[in-house]
């Protein structure tokens, strides 16, 4: 059974496709650090705030490798998951993997709406640029790229259900369509 992956920059729209996806593919979805919030009774900013980056990822690492789910699932995953060498072999082998890519510019206006997201204080232009940049890379790894940029949850959906299609073709039959 394939599931399907979800990664990109902080700010991408995993969680919101994300949702949409699993609905659509009739799909059990998970969000990854709300699953991390679940098991440490604290939201991903107290964990940075109390425990730092490190116990962070250690926290996210654990997570990843726990993910063994019976039914077909959309995970979505945080901004620095998929960064992680060990991270990325263990959700390639969950199923296909999918970065949603969006320009610097459209996560500098949303994450400017949101202060939960720890990597972002401070100048966040500057930190961000610099942490897109050395995220890229990684990124690049995984199977499909989607751009988002200036589409709707719904359309990018449907981009995601377009390239996804041939990945999962042997899960279910009839549960892939991009309509």
């Amino acid at each position: 059974m394939k599931h399907v992956v979800l990664t990109g920059f902080m700010a991408v729209g995993k969680t919101a496709v994300g949702r949409r996806l699993a609905k659509r593919l009739g799909y059990e979805f998970v969000d990854t650090d709300r699953l991390i919030e679940q098991q440490s009774a604290m939201t991903v900013a107290e964990i940075f705030a109390k425990h730092g980056e490190s116990e962070f990822r250690r926290r996210e690492r654990e997570t990843v490798a726990g993910l063994a789910p019976g039914v077909p699932t959309v995970f979505a995953t945080g901004g620095g998951t998929f960064v992680d060498e060990e991270n990325q072999r263990r959700l390639k082998r969950l199923g296909v993997v999918v970065c949603l890519v969006t320009s610097l510019e459209t996560v500098l206006q949303r994450v400017q709406r949101n202060e939960s997201r720890p990597l972002a204080a401070g100048d966040a232009r500057q930190h961000l640029t610099e942490l897109y940049e050395k995220r890229r890379p990684a990124y690049g790894r995984a199977d499909v790229l989607v751009e988002t940029d200036g589409l709707s949850v719904d359309q990018a959906v449907s981009r995601v259900l377009t390239m996804i299609g041939p990945y999962l073709k042997d899960n279910v039959p009839g549960a892939v369509t991009s309509s």
